[in-house]
């Protein structure tokens, strides 16, 4: 095997080469590089080999090292498959601000390492080996899509994986954001002049939030349509891989209705925060049109035979203008499934809206980089014009929203002692390591490896079945996602002193089923999301400001749901197909 390491864009000196690994950890910004004969057989383990050592010693946490080995040994293959002969296999590993980045690229003809061969009958159980593995990769890498690009230029395929993200250090500003805006609160309330802390707050904290909140406006429209446009043009196949992937299905759907079961029963129980709180800070105009808004709203969902007739719009481009939800989720919905059904120009119709998906989730998260910002005004002006008593009403979201979510978890072993026959409490003692790891890193995309592992590993669960309901459910099954729209929409609306009619909760059923399903994984998601209720609802977005204070504990909250969903699921699944190894289990 032929290796050359690189740094920058010349050889590295053998003395150089030993500097450069010993401060590789505290480099901010660097390159390295390895090119392997693209013949040699050893040449893929030679790439792990060099990933997985680079990673490890820029200090990238080693679940994330092992989801980026993963989506390497399947795509590494593939592009000796198709490399011209007498190239190279050329990866690089480059850290830029806290991001580090993989990627691998080679000279040869175009392929789509995402699309997966499927049987002729669409049983997954009777695929041959081959086709088996290239429908997982497909899902595989299709739930990685915020964090995977593959693209062919000059000849040369290349492929992206971004390893790390800078996701705790925000996690970190932002909690440090939520006590210092605290802090910062209490001392415009109560140690500031009255005239000193209104002028910081009408001209420094609320135009900085409003700025943060017309962000996200923009981005909302765009959003709904592309991912949902994205996500079923991608999975239209999904049924075809037979009966365990109905089941996966049909188990996925079941827990989010479960789940917004919950969430409505819980809200109507326990009732957090008091009817109007968040009129007492908005000026006449606001509140004038919010209650104008409101009202439009109910009259014209004044039956569920309104909202259905009203999801239909009477032309393309004016649900994108008035951002409404429903409307924009039946054209994604349906420019989704038509887009798999126009033959040779399907691929290109779903790379293009694939390219506005990614377009979307790139804005999404230079927007989601304010959010320490935004929570710091926010809970600022919270505490100066609303009180402690309004930050307590949110407070009292937050304890329901946590009540929920264990709610959901008693749920999941309870389907498993129903439905599969087990001991539920040995299914938590399991996934024990697992819920810690969603809790911690907030992303169920990023829990895959470690989900996978529990699965196959601690409960016996075959690769048939958790290979593939775990990238999927990764994808589509947020039950915490939707338990925290359903209360975080009914409270807002109770905020803003709105009454929720029939019709009005089908709409908002309706958008969170399509959200949970929709909504991308990126940091700041949930935020656009609720920003799409409270718009359904006839809320002003401004009003998705009351629970940013908060937002980063509920989704690690959400993320733990989520994650246990899907293990549950495949567990149910493989024990109905007779698919967990009993002894491994025990």
């Amino acid at each position: 095997m032929s290796a050359a390491f690189l740094f920058g864009g010349g050889p590295l000196k053998k003395g150089t080469l030993l500097m450069y690994n010993m401060n590789m950890k505290k480099a901010r910004i660097m390159n390295r590089r390895i090119h392997v004969d693209g013949g040699d057989k050893a040449g893929l383990q030679s790439c792990l080999d060099f990933i997985e050592t680079s990673l490890t010693e820029l200090g990238v946490d080693r679940k994330l090292v092992i989801r980026s080995i993963l989506i390497a040994e399947e795509t590494i293959p593939l592009m000796v498959e198709h490399n011209s002969e007498g190239t190279d296999i050329r990866v690089r590993i480059r850290k830029v601000i806290g991001d580090t980045v993989v990627t691998i690229s080679a000279r040869g003809e175009e392929f789509d390492p995402m699309s997966g061969g499927v049987g002729a009958d669409g049983n997954l159980s009777d695929l041959e080996d081959e086709n088996v593995q290239a429908a997982i990769r497909s899902i595989l890498l299709m739930s990685q899509a915020d964090l995977v690009k593959s693209s062919h230029r000059n000849g040369v395929n290349t492929l992206q994986i971004t390893a790390c993200q800078s996701e705790k250090s925000m996690f970190a500003y932002t909690i440090a954001a939520l006590i210092l805006g605290l802090i910062a609160g209490l001392l415009l309330r109560f140690v500031l002049p009255d005239a000193v802390a209104d002028g910081i707050s009408s001209y420094v904290l609320t135009p900085v939030k409003t700025i943060f909140m017309n962000a996200l406006k923009i981005i909302i429209a765009p959003v709904i349509f592309f991912s949902i446009v994205t996500c079923i043009s991608q999975f239209k196949n999904i049924s075809e891989l037979g009966r365990i992937g109905a089941k996966t299905m049909g188990m996925y759907f079941l827990t989010t209705a479960i789940a917004i079961a919950l969430a409505l029963g819980f809200y109507t129980v326990i009732k957090p925060g008091q009817t109007g709180f968040a009129l007492a800070s908005e000026n006449a105009a606001t509140v004038a049109a919010t209650e104008e808004t409101a009202s439009g709203t109910q009259e014209a969902g004044a039956s569920i035979i309104n909202t259905l007739v009203d999801i239909v719009p009477d032309n393309f481009i004016k649900p994108f203008l008035e951002s409404n939800t429903l409307q924009l989720i039946f054209l994604a919905v349906l420019v989704g499934v038509a887009v798999g059904m126009v033959g040779e120009h399907s691929t290109m119709l779903r790379d293009i809206a694939d390219a506005f998906y990614s377009l979307a989730l790139t804005i999404t998260r230079l927007i989601s980089k304010l959010i320490p910002l935004a929570v710091f005004c926010s809970v600022s002006t919270m505490l100066l014009s609303l009180g402690g008593k309004s930050f307590f009403n949110v407070l009292g979201l937050f304890g329901t929203h946590v009540l929920t979510i264990l709610g959901i978890l008693v749920v999941y072993g309870i389907l498993i002692l129903v439905m599969a026959h087990l001991n539920p409490l040995k299914f938590y003692r399991k996934n024990r390591d697992g819920m810690m790891t969603a809790f911690t890193l907030g992303s169920s995309a990023a829990c895959i490896p470690t989900n996978m592992k529990i699965c196959t590993e601690k409960m016996g669960i075959s690769h048939k079945v958790c290979n593939f309901s775990i990238p999927l459910g990764a994808t589509v099954n947020m039950d915490g996602g939707s338990i925290f729209l359903i209360l975080t929409g009914l409270f807002l609306a109770n905020a803003y002193d709105v009454s929720v009619t029939g019709s009005m909760l089908a709409s908002l059923i309706l958008t969170v089923v399509m959200l949970s399903i929709g909504t991308p994984g990126v940091p700041g998601a949930g935020l656009v999301a609720i920003g799409i209720v409270a718009s359904s609802l006839g809320l002003p977005v401004e009003s998705v400001g009351l629970i940013i204070g908060i937002y980063p504990i509920i989704d690690m909250f959400n993320t733990m749901s989520n994650t246990t969903g899907d293990v549950a699921a495949s567990l149910v699944v493989a024990k109905n197909e007779g698919l967990v190894d009993k002894e491994m289990w025990k």
